[in-house]
């Protein structure tokens, strides 16, 4: 999390900087796009090594698909609510939102679909969703049960969240974690793309 705080500071200070040719900008629009494509192979590969972890839930059957589908909804009507009372759209709102935690990928297609602060606004919001779930996810398994502490990670219970999620329920929400993270993964791109260009 400090790299990642450290990384942004370091580009928004040499942005303003002006040491760098405006010819930089195409190169760095090509090593994002580099870059999105080499995230999603990792999800990709994610899933291939969690293969033996996502047999382990296949006695859930289709019920395995309603936590990650429930949280999604959940979040984008959290977002719908934000809309009301804030000076951003409906549109932006949910854009943002469907980075359900994965900041990296969300900031970065917002900001390539022509919203630069828009995207800006997706990566602060999804580290920041990160970074609650790592601090409360102990007291939401506590008290809300463990499909909750699932919910609340989104995307990120797959990985960056998932090492807490297995302390606190003594790993058997492990399976589910992984499902329910790559399944918000495979969304995240979609979601941002029909928010933000189509509704």
């Amino acid at each position: 999390m400090i790299g990642i705080v450290l990384s942004l500071g370091a580009g928004i200070l040499f942005g303003f900087s002006g040491l760098f040719p405006s010819t930089l900008e195409g190169f760095l629009e090509r090593w994002i796009d580099v870059s999105l494509y080499v995230l999603v192979f990792g999800v990709g590969m994610e899933l291939a090594w969690e293969s033996k972890a996502l047999e382990e839930i296949r006695s859930l059957g289709l019920r395995v698909f309603l936590l990650p589908l429930a949280a999604m909804v959940g979040s984008l009507s959290g977002a719908a609510f934000v809309a009301l009372c804030s000076p951003m759209t409906l549109r932006e709102c949910l854009a943002v939102t469907s980075g359900f935690g994965w900041y990296s990928l969300s900031g970065v297609l917002l900001a390539r679909l022509g919203n630069p602060s828009l995207g800006l606004f997706a990566f602060a919001t999804n580290v920041f969703r990160e970074i609650l779930t790592l601090v409360n996810l102990e007291w939401v398994y506590r008290v809300f049960g463990g499909w909750a502490a699932v919910a609340l990670g989104g995307a990120t219970s797959m990985d960056t969240t998932l090492g807490v999620l297995s302390r606190v329920s003594g790993g058997k929400l492990v399976p589910l974690g992984v499902v329910s993270g790559v399944l918000h993964s495979l969304c995240v791109a979609p979601c941002v793309m029909f928010f933000s260009r189509f509704l």
